[in-house]
């Protein structure tokens, strides 16, 4: 239907609404978009019509009615973001042109509800492949605004009675996602009262059904299965499938769940159980054990996988060989440069001091020597489809160094013999240097003794077995250069959690938190129209809480707090303290003024950052771009 001459209202003003299209059906009854004129102009809003056709008898219309209007009226209570606006609900005349109300027959239930401009959840994630971190996280947040909502909804906090509010028929198409990312259930299952008579067919969505509504039961526990395949949905883009049985095991075998231990997966999956008391009963807490499913599983399982499709690494060829240091004398680095040039290997301690200076016999030249330039055969190791072109040697090795052409077939003898040659000239050359080097520190040594004897008067300095390392100089074993000394404390290697250029820095988002982390998540945020791509997010309604442990080592905490733009709330209070003492930082933080802080945090063992509890609508409070300083 897409005529705009029909309308339909109460009886007092039956004419009210008038109806553009339909855009869908839930149950028995079928949903129009629809307007209605106000203050001289229109506004959208979505009609839901069960019209007395449908039904066999009178009786059985009355009967529908009573419990229709009873549900709506019950939905007018709720006031959130996250469930749709309930508008009015009336019984009036049917569909009919303008003006024409009073010469048709029959009656019509209807529910007004506003009107959500966007996305249903099908075609949300049509337009996402989940390929990247953000669309992963937009799925995780979307299901997390859906568990919050749900929660609340069942919990009784929704009506002043207290009584529990069931969304009966949740599925993706009733679940509408706007510009702005907030999800928000739609088209409450007032459809499952036309199954009350026995005539009418009970009305569900396949996949997101739980074994109970087949006997005409909806729960708290119903939408819970429904949320838990729609979970389903979201992460593998796939319809669910109809049995709890076959959605468990689906569930357990998508990439993100198959990995974890059998009792992680084991308290996933249990949101499929059959019999609804064994479902879990807070979905909130589940998607604390999804979340951390998928975003740590999504990580490690990328990087692997990244490093098994990645091609082998072709074989270094063996440089050129310095002479050992001699045992008595401990390496300075503080005279020699801490790592030795790229392109020289250090000897083990059974390497000759010399190298000969004669080309090795025509029957020796087939195998290589410690001292000679690589074999002709080296570019053999290169993995087959790469070839020379494609050789990436270690850096810091010149490409001509390190993947030599191989000798042209006509004159391998000459051409190995000249390389050679040239190879052991170039260690006479080095082995000479470094004897030199050896006499001048010994020289500087006898020097710096002496010095020290004199500016010290009688007193002598500690004996130093021969080869031992000084207490203020890194250990040298078998005349080998002293390996680099170790990351400072705190800093971890370059791919660990943590891990910054600058050892002196690190950004807190990256660093692995101490315990349970309670409704803080980290991702990307906007504050005041600016984006930070790291940011700590905490939700204000149920309240947030993550530690870190920060080891003494830091100084300062600098970051920009404030609440996310995309959020329904004005202000949360946002709290950091550190160890047992007060709060460092507790201010009340507003939409759309963001305020930049640096905390003294010296001494420091445990920082602790929460969100306090108590926001009447969604949204984050967030910590921008939090940075340790030492």
């Amino acid at each position: 239907m897409t005529s705009q001459n029909l309308h339909i209202g109460p009886d007092a003003a039956a004419d009210r609404y008038r109806l553009l299209r339909s855009i869908g059906r839930g149950g028995e009854a079928v949903l129009y978009l629809a307007e209605i004129e106000l203050a001289g102009g229109s506004e959208p809003v979505v009609v839901k019509v069960l019209d007395s056709k449908t039904t066999i008898t009178p009786e059985v219309f009355d009967r529908i009615s009573q419990k229709w209007n009873e549900q709506a009226e019950l939905l007018r209570f709720v006031h959130r973001p996250g469930v749709v606006g309930v508008r009015e609900h009336f019984e009036g005349p049917p569909i009919h042109r303008s003006g024409e109300s009073s010469t048709l027959t029959g009656r019509a239930l209807v529910l007004v509800m506003n009107h959500i401009d966007g996305l249903d959840l099908r075609d949300w994630r049509a337009e996402r492949t989940l390929t990247t971190a953000a669309e992963r996280r937009e799925v995780m947040r979307t299901l997390e605004q859906l568990a919050e909502v749900l929660d609340w909804l069942h919990s009784g906090k929704a009506t002043p009675s207290g009584r529990q509010v069931v969304h009966g028929d949740l599925s993706p198409g009733n679940v509408m996602v706007d510009a702005h990312g907030q999800a928000t259930l739609v088209d409450f299952g007032l459809s499952k009262l036309t199954a009350d008579h026995q005539t009418a067919e009970v009305w569900f969505t396949p996949g997101y059904a739980a074994p109970e509504v087949f006997e005409g039961k909806r729960t708290p526990g119903t939408d819970r299965y429904a949320f838990g395949a729609i979970a389903y949905f979201l992460l593998s883009g796939e319809s669910p499938p109809a049995s709890p049985q076959q959605l468990a095991r689906a569930m357990a075998e998508l990439p993100q769940i198959a990995v974890l231990d059998a009792e992680q997966r084991s308290r996933i999956t249990a949101l499929y159980a059959e019999e609804p008391s064994r479902r879990p009963v807070n979905l909130a807490g589940w998607m604390k054990d999804l979340r951390r499913a998928v975003v740590s599983t999504t990580t490690s399982t990328t990087s692997q996988r990244a490093l098994q499709d990645s091609p082998p690494r072709p074989a270094t060829p063996p440089p050129p060989v310095v002479p050992p240091q001699p045992a008595a004398l401990p390496a300075r680095p503080a005279e020699a440069p801490s790592q030795p040039p790229p392109y020289v290997a250090t000897a083990p301690a059974t390497a000759p001091t010399t190298a000969p200076v004669t080309a090795p016999d025509p029957a020796a030249a087939a195998a290589p020597a410690p001292a000679t330039a690589p074999p002709a055969t080296v570019p053999d190791a290169v993995p087959a489809g790469y070839g020379p072109a494609a050789y990436h040697p270690s850096p810091g090795i010149p490409a001509a160094a390190a993947a030599p052409e191989p000798p042209p077939a006509g004159k391998p003898k000459k051409k190995r013999t000249a390389v050679i040659l040239g190879s052991a000239a170039a260690v006479v050359v080095l082995a000479v240097l470094a004897v030199l080097g050896v006499q001048l520190l010994g020289n500087k040594d006898k020097a710096d003794a002496a010095k020290d004897g004199k500016a010290g008067g009688d007193s002598t300095p500690a004996a130093t077995a021969p080869g031992s390392p000084t207490p203020s100089e890194p250990e040298a074993t078998n005349g080998s250069t002293p390996e680099a000394s170790p990351s400072p404390e705190g800093s971890p290697g370059p791919h660990a959690p943590g891990a910054v250029k600058d050892s002196n820095v690190a950004d807190l988002t990256v660093l692995a938190s101490v315990g349970d982390v309670d409704n803080f998540e980290v991702g990307s945020a906007k504050l005041n129209t600016t984006e930070y791509g790291a940011a700590l997010l905490g939700s204000c309604y149920y309240g947030a809480a993550i530690e870190y442990d920060v080891n003494r080592a830091w100084s300062t905490l600098e970051f920009t707090a404030g609440i996310d733009d995309g959020s329904t709330v004005e202000q949360a209070r946002l709290t950091i303290s550190v160890d047992d003492k007060p709060a460092t930082f507790s201010e009340l933080v507003h939409l759309g003024k963001p305020v930049t802080k640096s905390l003294d945090i010296k001494g420091a063992l445990r920082l602790r950052i929460k969100v306090e509890e108590g926001c009447k609508g969604r949204g984050n409070a967030v910590l921008a771009a939090p940075v340790l300083k030492r």
